[in-house]
């Protein structure tokens, strides 16, 4: 008896220990292998004598035994309904310290970004603090650069107005500037040839001193003047044969003299002189014939724009520009090609006007 009084086991309601004794004494109850024990037992019974009033009320007092198997399935369902909320409840704490500590390492990854969104920040706005200063000072250059301007701007007028005058100084200077070495060429040449014709009349004098009561010769008859045609004046005659003289120096006055009378006449015994061996006297010839419009003339100086030398070629367009009116370019000094170009366009101008020329 004692043996079963040291045997225990333990409530499956509450886990408190249910001694053997109990369970033969009727104070526990063990049923499909689930114990109450006496410490239970008065909380069941209470809820079993509610539960079953109207069945007892029917069936009478004698059926509060067949109640008891139903209080035990009952009080294992509210134990299985406490262990499963029990596991739940455990389940959802872990899930939530799990979503806790997710939520913990979320801020602290959103203070490290917003820490360094603030660093950024503040580095946004020291640059946009220097950005500031920067235009203040491009605002005070660019006022400084305003007020020099409007400061040299009166200067800078007052020069390029001054550049201008030179410009047009300068112009008129090299419009009005003539090249006189070439005329300083031809005094020199008529210079030695003077004074070679002075020491040949001297030679011609010292030769007929011995002859001074000799009769004087005959002058030369005048050249024989074309039937029709007009008669050269007698000194324009004389100047006509120095055309024929071996000397330069001679055809070069006899061109002078024959040009300075402006006669018409002279044309045909003066337009084979543009072809002259002396350049000296086809420039002269070339330079003479600007003042008569004739086509022959203009004839001749197309003619003398193929000249060798570049200073006749020269002159005769522009004696060219002003016998015609036309503006066609030449530039003697250029290339062959360029110069040849240039004299088949004043052909061409000259094949399509010559028959009209002078009416």
């Amino acid at each position: 008896m004692q043996e079963d009084l040291l045997e225990v086991t333990f409530c499956d309601l509450c886990g408190a220990s249910v001694p053997v004794a109990d369970l033969s004494s009727g104070a526990a109850v063990k049923h499909l292998g689930k114990t109450v024990g006496a410490c239970c037992m008065p909380a069941l019974s209470g809820a079993a004598s509610h539960a079953a009033a109207p069945v007892a009320t029917a069936r009478g007092a004698g059926s509060q035994a067949h109640l008891l198997p139903v209080a035990v399935v009952l009080l294992a369902a509210v134990a299985a309904a406490t262990i499963f909320l029990d596991q739940k409840i455990s389940g959802a704490d872990n899930r939530w310290r799990e979503k806790h500590d997710q939520i913990v390492l979320a801020q602290r990854s959103d203070s490290d970004v917003l820490q360094a969104l603030d660093a950024k920040m503040d580095g946004v706005a020291r640059i946009k603090a220097d950005v500031e200063d920067i235009a203040k000072k491009v605002a005070q250059l660019e006022g400084s650069l305003q007020q020099a301007n409007e400061q040299l701007r009166p200067q800078l007028d007052q020069v390029t107005k001054e550049l201008a005058s030179l410009r047009r100084e300068i112009g008129g200077v090299m419009t009005a500037t003539i090249d006189l070495r070439p005329l300083f060429d031809e005094l020199r040449q008529k210079q030695q040839r003077a004074a070679e014709m002075l020491v040949a009349l001297q030679k011609d004098f010292a030769r007929g001193a011995g002859t001074a009561n000799a009769e004087p010769a005959a002058p030369a008859p005048p050249p024989a003047a074309t039937p029709g045609a007009p008669a050269l004046p007698e000194a324009l005659a004389e100047q006509v044969k120095k055309l024929k003289s071996p000397d330069p120096a001679v055809r070069f006055e006899a061109v002078d003299e024959l040009l300075r009378s402006k006669n018409a006449l002279i044309l045909p015994h003066l337009l084979p002189i543009a072809r002259d061996t002396d350049s000296f006297v086809r420039r002269l010839t070339v330079e003479g014939l600007r003042d008569f419009k004739k086509p022959e003339v203009v004839e001749a100086l197309l003619g003398a724009l193929t000249d060798n030398d570049d200073l006749v070629s020269e002159t005769a367009w522009r004696s060219l520009k002003e016998v015609t009116g036309q503006k066609i370019p030449f530039e003697a000094s250029g290339t062959k090609d360029a110069r040849a170009r240039a004299v088949q366009r004043w052909q061409e101008w000259w094949e399509k006007n010559k028959a009209t020329f002078g009416t």
